[in-house]
C-alpha cells in the first residue's frame, strides 16, 4: 500500500525541510534523492489514476503510457510531465561518479510536481 499523492508530497517536503528539532541522520544529498524518489512515485501514481479513468489497460504498459499522454492532454502538459519525470528518474538512480541532486533542485521539482498534479485532471482534450 502506498501513500496518497498528497502524503507522498508531504513526506518529500519533510525530507527537504526537516523540522529543526529533528536529529539529521541522513546527509542533505541522501534526503534530496529520497525526496526525488517520492516525487517520482507521486507522478507515477497520478498517471496511473489518469489512465484508469481513460483506458485501464494503459496502466500496465510502462513508459508508453507517458509517451501516449500527448494525445490525451494538452501537448505542453505532456512535455512538462515527461521532462520532470525524466529529471526525477535521473536523480533517483545512484551512480558513484555523479553527485546527488541538490535540495534546491528537488525543491524546484517539488513545486513543478505539485503544479502538474493539479493541472492534469483539467488538461484533458
Amino acid at each position: 500500500m502506498t501513500l496518497p499523492t498528497s502524503g507522498l508530497l508531504a513526506a518529500a517536503d519533510e525530507l527537504l525541510c526537516p523540522p529543526p528539532d529533528i536529529v539529521h541522520t541522513l546527509t542533505p544529498g541522501l534526503r534530496a534523492r529520497a525526496a526525488a524518489v517520492l516525487l517520482r512515485l507521486a507522478l507515477d501514481e497520478t498517471l496511473d489514476d489518469f489512465w484508469r479513468s481513460v483506458s485501464p489497460n494503459m496502466t500496465r504498459t510502462g513508459r508508453s503510457r507517458m509517451l501516449s499522454l500527448q494525445w490525451y492532454v494538452r501537448p505542453s502538459v505532456a512535455r512538462q510531465w515527461f521532462a520532470i519525470w525524466s529529471a526525477l528518474s535521473a536523480a533517483c538512480h545512484h551512480h558513484s561518479y555523479e553527485l546527488p541532486p541538490t535540495p534546491a533542485e528537488v525543491r524546484a521539482w517539488h513545486q513543478d510536481v505539485s503544479e502538474l498534479l493539479n493541472v492534469l485532471p483539467s488538461a484533458r482534450l
